[in-house]
C-alpha cells in the first residue's frame, strides 16, 4: 500500500506526465525543456520521497545515503543517454530513417542493459547495509519514480507512425 506521503507525489507525477501529452506538437526545444524540467523537479523531490517512504533508522540512513548518491550518479549517466536518444528521435520525427531507427534501437537496448546491471550491482550493496525487506521496498519506490520519468518522456514524444508504405521485403 502506498503511504499518504507518497500518494500525492505519485499522482502529481502521473498528472504532470498526462499534461505533457499536450506537448506532442511542440517544438524540439519545448520538448527538451519539458523533459528536463520534469527530470529536475523529480530529482529534487526524489530524495525526500525516498526518505519518507523508507523510514530509515539513523544507522540505516547513515549507511544508505552514500551508496545511494553513487547509485544515482551511475543511473543518471545512463538516463542522460536515454534522454539524448529520445530527443534525437523527436528532432527527426516523423521522418526517422530506417538506419537511424536501427542505430537508436541498439543504443536504447544497450542503455537498458546497462541500467539493469547498475541496479543489480547497487541492490547487492544496499542488501549489505539494509534488511532485505527495506531493499525490496527501496527497489519498489525507486521503480515508481523511474516510471514517472519514463511517463513524462513518453507523453511528450509521439510514437513513430507505422509505415504502411514500407516497401515489401524491406530489411528488418
Amino acid at each position: 500500500m502506498i503511504s499518504k506521503a507518497f500518494k500525492p507525489s505519485w499522482w502529481l507525477a502521473i498528472w504532470i506526465a498526462g499534461g505533457l501529452a499536450g506537448t506532442l506538437q511542440a517544438s524540439a526545444q519545448s520538448r527538451r525543456d519539458v523533459i528536463e524540467t520534469f527530470r529536475s523537479d523529480l530529482r529534487a523531490d526524489r530524495k525526500t520521497i525516498i526518505a519518507e517512504e523508507m523510514k530509515f533508522t539513523e544507522s540505516e540512513s547513515e549507511a544508505f545515503w552514500p551508496i545511494y548518491r553513487d547509485y544515482r550518479a551511475e543511473v543518471g549517466k545512463i538516463v542522460d543517454n536515454v534522454v539524448k536518444i529520445v530527443l534525437e528521435y523527436a528532432d527527426l520525427y516523423p521522418n526517422v530513417p530506417e538506419e537511424k531507427a536501427r542505430e537508436m534501437l541498439k543504443q536504447y537496448t544497450k542503455a537498458e542493459e546497462d541500467l539493469l546491471k547498475v541496479k543489480t550491482k547497487y541492490l547487492k550493496k544496499f542488501d549489505k547495509v539494509l534488511p532485505p525487506s527495506k531493499v525490496f521496498r527501496f527497489a519498489q519506490v525507486d521503480n515508481r519514480l523511474d516510471l514517472a520519468t519514463r511517463m513524462a518522456m513518453a507523453a511528450s514524444i509521439p510514437l513513430l507512425p507505422s509505415s504502411a508504405t514500407q516497401p515489401a521485403g524491406a530489411a528488418r
